[in-house]
């Protein structure tokens, strides 16, 4: 082959390339293997390093936050919240015209460093087309918040900041309102909106931790209302602190379920009961620190959990659920004495009792609910009377202010007071009473006038300290008598223990014994052991030297006489609670269970002799042993 003719197959010289170039072709950069780039990419190259350096440097939020760009973006350990359901409210809240508010405390860590403290409103409201409604939240009585809702069924998503100066304290309480009327041109007496709104139970008041939850006091303010109670030891000293401190849990407003293992979820609401090394053993959980016996606060899995590893259930759940707590600022305590002075004399302070005793509004109506449990009260004893003190604002002349008195749903009284001083001494009729009691005072406004003529006008009203029970002597009956039987102080009996399964017994027992034995009380238990003679008592099983007018036997529920009063087939979950007598004429109670009850809502105790508790319902036994008839006797039902 000749020179020329390879040379013909080889690819054109540079200069040849560049005779080709005219001047109507674009000017190309040389890419790889003859392939070009536009000058004009390079160009938003550059430019597109310099946005991104710039991002880099700058890193807007958008770059670091979650998705949600809501969250307080901390680990769960160090995530503080209080739900609405976690605070008793478990199917959430509904302000309507006739009940506008609520109002719940919250009590938040003291030992962990918060970085932020909000109150997240989840909901759903309902505002008629002429109404114009105002959803306000008020912390500690400062408003923090007020929005107007839109008219139709709409949502509710709102987050509200806890000013720091609320907050330093420990505790908020939160009020939250729904103030509104209708605007239809209309001259009526009634202001009314026409409003229902629902507060979601994940309505949360929520905080940033700068560190996980590690001493006793924070441990227990994180507590909802619903606790499981962990037996890890079954032996006789850790079933009777199980027992006390659900006993105490139930009085502070804790609903209690017994269990021998750690729940599946909502493991920091359990409390762990038993030596420290079966603890670890069993659950998994670590103190803390060398904390020694007594209640500390340890960890499953990271999670912050309290164990009580002494057996010293009385002490420790007074400890745990008094003001005293407030102390446990460390990992571990060990309380060796608490005493609290118990009421005495022949009357009750309503404040006592709890009553809002501050400076209120009122507009149309204000209440006051006042609960109290017979137990609870000097000796037992029936109180024959409320007075009622009450602090009223100048008004004019055509103005009446009327008090209402209700006990347990039983209108007891109606009249109306002073014009600027309210004191009057209210009968309570011993046949209304029951084992616990709800007293309702309501103060309403009546004017002569009224319509488009009146203006609405908001006055101050308070309770004044000299509000009291004043207790009677009233024997009382049934379930209404047995406290004033077992004040001079009883024994909790349970001779059929040693083969019966603890939890099972526990959680069928102890909500009712609650209900019977009095506050800041702390009765032994004597597991496998029959009542002793002469003194009063509560007995959990049967027993020979008593006799219960109504009893389980055989697998039938029975009474009288060869059981020819009453003879049915027990239940096969279910409770049976009577006043009895025992051979030596002592006072007391008797308990009979069958199965698992669960969280069965037990009765009112009133003056029956006897009650049968199911889950599907409950029914009274008489003294003769007859059932109490239902009401009304007959029924039309609708067709």
């Amino acid at each position: 082959m000749s020179e020329d003719d390879a040379s013909g197959d080889s690819a054109p010289e540079p200069s040849e390339q560049s005779e080709q170039s005219g001047p109507d072709k674009p000017d190309y950069f040389a890419g790889e293997r003859g392939r070009s780039v536009p000058r004009s990419a390079w160009w938003l190259l550059g430019i597109a390093l310099v946005v991104l350096l710039a991002f880099l440097v700058t890193k807007p939020s958008w770059f670091t936050q979650d998705a949600d760009d809501m969250s307080l973006d901390v680990p769960a350990d160090r995530h503080f919240t209080k739900t609405l359901a976690g605070s008793g409210h478990a199917d959430g809240v509904w302000l309507t015209d006739d009940s506008p508010s609520t109002s719940y405390l919250v009590t938040l860590p003291a030992d962990s460093a918060r970085e932020e403290t909000r109150l997240h409103l989840t909901g759903t409201s309902q505002i008629a087309a002429d109404s114009t409604v105002f959803l306000s939240v008020s912390m500690d009585g400062q408003q923090v918040y007020e929005n107007e809702l839109p008219t139709g069924e709409t949502g509710i998503d709102a987050y509200v900041d806890v000013p720091d100066q609320i907050a330093d304290d420990g505790q908020v309480r939160i009020q939250i309102r729904a103030n509104g009327t209708r605007h239809d041109e209309t001259c009526t007496p009634d202001h009314s909106a026409g409003m229902q709104i629902h507060l979601d139970p994940a309505t949360v008041v929520e905080a940033a931790l700068d560190e996980p939850i590690h001493t006793v006091r924070d441990a227990v303010v994180s507590w909802d209302r619903q606790l499981t109670v962990v037996l890890a030891d079954q032996g006789d000293p850790w079933r009777t602190t199980a027992a006390q401190l659900g006993m105490a849990l139930t009085r502070a407003g804790h609903q209690i379920r017994f269990a021998d293992t750690l729940p599946d979820s909502d493991v920091d609401n359990a409390i762990l009961v038993g030596p420290t090394t079966t603890l670890n053993d069993q659950v998994g959980w670590s103190p803390s620190e060398d904390t020694g016996d007594g209640v500390a606060v340890g960890t499953v899995d990271d999670t912050a959990v309290v164990g009580v590893t002494s057996p010293e259930g009385s002490l420790i759940s007074t400890y745990l659920t008094e003001p005293t707590v407030t102390t446990a600022d460390s990992a571990g305590q060990d309380p060796r004495a608490v005493t609290f002075a118990q009421l005495t004399g022949d009357q009750v302070s309503l404040e006592a009792l709890g009553a809002d005793m501050s400076v209120g509004q009122i507009t149309e109506t204000r209440r006051w609910r006042i609960g109290y449990s017979l137990a609870d009260l000097p000796g037992g004893r029936l109180p024959q009377a409320v007075r009622v003190e009450m602090a009223l604002p100048a008004s004019p002349p055509d103005l009446t202010w009327i008090l209402n008195a209700d006990l347990n749903g039983h209108l007891v009284d109606s009249r109306a007071l002073n014009p600027t001083a309210g004191a009057v001494t209210i009968a309570l009729p011993p046949q209304d009473a029951l084992l616990e009691n709800t007293l309702t005072l309501s103060v309403q406004r009546d004017r002569d006038l009224g319509g488009c003529d009146v203006r609405v006008t908001s006055y101050p009203i308070q309770l004044q300290a000299g509000s009291a029970l004043e207790l009677g002597t009233d024997p009382g009956a049934g379930f209404t008598a047995l406290p004033r039987g077992l004040a001079p102080g009883f024994g909790i009996y349970l001779p059929q223990s040693r083969n019966v399964d603890p939890i099972t017994q526990l959680n069928a027992v102890v909500p009712t014994l609650t209900k019977f034995v009095p506050a800041q009380y702390n009765p032994e238990f004597r597991w496998n052991t029959q009542p002793a003679p002469g003194a009063p008592f509560i007995l959990v099983g049967q027993s020979p030297e008593v006799n219960p007018l109504v009893r389980i036997q055989d697998g039938r529920i029975v009474s009288g006489p060869e059981a020819s009063v009453l003879n049915i087939p027990a239940f096969d979950d279910g409770l049976l609670v009577g006043t009895v007598t025992s051979t030596s004429g002592a006072p007391g109670l008797t308990i009979q269970y069958v199965g698992t009850i669960g969280t069965t809502q037990l009765p009112d105790f009133g003056r029956e002799n006897a009650l049968v508790v199911t889950p599907q319902g409950s029914f009274a036994v008489n003294g003769d042993g007859t059932v109490a008839p239902s009401a009304p006797l007959r029924q039309d039902l609708p067709r």
